[in-house]
């Protein structure tokens, strides 16, 4: 890495072997480096006028650095300071932002990843940040949005960085990843927290007039609104978008262009309305297909937000868990727990239903354990229950699954497309895990499976090759 300019960096961490190593590495970069392990040591470093750069974990043995970011801040209006933190909560990345961090950088990281943020520090003018310092320190640091891993960091970072602007955010995501809970986080974590937040869905746009705006929200949403004035500063949350009907679509459009529009051009003392709006499928194909209007798109996909399925990050189902049994804790049940071994089993199951279904499986283990250690028999149970039911849904009717199938694929087919060879590929679908499935039924004896499948051998080692299928031979043990 070429620098022109030694520039210099103040190193804190109580861990005196991040330290060093974090050390090690900018100086093989060519910083000037010193370090400390307390916030008091950071504070005498700061006050020498030594660092163009502070790097430094929350949690110091006496004291939060966050707390003193503000003052080192005003004394220092140049330092960029770069947060790092093993506390990799919602909450710490708004803080971090709030506190005037140049950036936000969960533990554990990559050295080359805070080398690349150290240079950027170089090259970017510092971001303004809200002084509002209202958050309250317990709020979102064991819920509601939980998860340390590095998908759901992302995302941290994403709401950290729009928490007090007034930004539309689209967020996507399979149904139980709770894309309401984000948009409410976001707006609870905001400086407008103690305005409305208004969940809506998109039958409330089936009739659309700005007349009567506010009897009609009071009507499709749980929030009493008495006058216009109450819409000022509040969220809008908008679920499932890509099911609205092309009426639907034109007066959502209508309602953000002229209503809300409208409405805050002839009231300027009104802060206005920020809108959320979520969806299970992917938007772009919709768009691309003409299902959804592409001027509304733009006006929604402001700031896009993407949350992850839980077996894509599964890596958060201990924490997720233990927020869970403290949650049936509170609500007056016995204190439950669950070992290891227990978690390793929820570890491994595919969720389906996301966080919602973990929750309503601890819920239901909470109640039908008769112990406060949770057994990992009864967990075995609920969620063979559950995959029972999942795969049940249609087993019953392959048929019926297999029409449900095509109707959601010809839902959106254009006929003026040239598609060949439809059945093959349908057939190919059904009969390359049939034969899979079935040899390994027969631990890869070809004669037995040919013969269940009714093919004779030299159409089965055909099929084979066909789909690429990697026979492997299992001896009984």
């Amino acid at each position: 890495m070429e620098i022109k300019n030694v520039k210099n960096i103040i190193v804190v961490d109580d861990d005196r072997s991040v330290r060093v190593v974090i050390s090690t590495a900018l100086t093989r970069a060519g910083y000037n480096v010193k370090s400390s392990g307390t916030a008091a040591g950071m504070w005498r470093l700061v006050e020498s006028d030594f660092a163009d750069v502070l790097i430094t974990d929350v949690g110091l043995p006496d004291g939060d650095a966050l707390d003193i970011l503000p003052k080192l801040q005003k004394n220092n209006p140049n330092l960029k300071i770069i947060v790092m933190s093993a506390r990799t909560t919602l909450l710490t990345a708004v803080r971090a932002e709030k506190k005037g961090a140049f950036e936000y950088l969960p533990k554990p990281f990559d050295l080359d990843e805070l080398l690349n943020l150290v240079t950027s520090t170089f090259h970017t003018s510092k971001i303004e940040h809200s002084n509002s310092n209202n958050i309250q320190k317990n709020m979102y640091d064991s819920g509601p949005v939980i998860g340390k891993s590095m998908a759901m960091q992302e995302i941290y970072k994403i709401i950290s960085r729009i928490v007090n602007t007034n930004f539309s955010v689209l967020i996507s995501g399979d149904s139980g990843t709770g894309k309401n809970l984000i948009a409410k986080s976001i707006h609870d974590l905001s400086s407008v927290t103690n305005n409305l937040f208004i969940n809506l869905d998109m039958t409330f746009f089936d009739n659309y007039s700005f007349n009567g705006l506010i009897e009609r929200i009071n009507l499709f949403s749980s929030s009493e609104i008495k006058n216009i004035n109450d819409l000022s500063g509040s969220s809008i949350y908008i679920k499932d978008i890509t099911e609205a009907s092309s009426i639907q679509q034109k007066n959502l459009l209508n309602f953000i262009e002229s209503g809300l529009s409208q409405l805050f051009a002839e009231n300027t003392t009104l802060k206005k309305s920020r809108i959320f709006v979520s969806t299970k499928k992917n938007i772009i194909n919709y768009v691309e297909k003409g299902l959804f209007r592409e001027d509304l798109y733009y006006r929604l996909n402001v700031v896009p937000i993407k949350l992850p399925s839980l077996k894509d990050r599964f890596e958060d189902i201990p924490d997720l868990t233990s927020a869970f049994l403290r949650a049936n804790f509170t609500n007056k049940q016995i204190n439950r727990s669950i070992s290891y071994e227990g978690i390793n089993a929820l570890k491994e199951y595919s969720w389906p239903g996301n966080v919602r279904e973990l929750k309503n499986v601890i819920d239901r283990l909470c109640l039908l354990s008769s112990t406060e250690d949770i057994s990992l028999s009864l967990i075995k149970e609920v969620l063979s229950e559950d995959r029972v039911d999942e795969e049940n849904k249609y087993e019953e009717n392959l048929e019926l699954y297999f029409k449900n199938y095509l109707k959601k694929y010809f839902k959106d087919f254009d006929e003026n497309l040239s598609l060949n060879n439809l059945h093959t590929n349908f057939i190919s679908k059904i009969e390359k895990p049939l034969i899979e499935t079935t040899l390994n039924l027969f631990r890869g004896n070809q004669i037995k499976a040919s013969k269940c499948l009714g093919f004779n051998r030299n159409t089965l080692r055909s099929k084979i090759n066909m789909y690429g299928i990697n026979v492997v031979k299992k001896r009984k043990v």
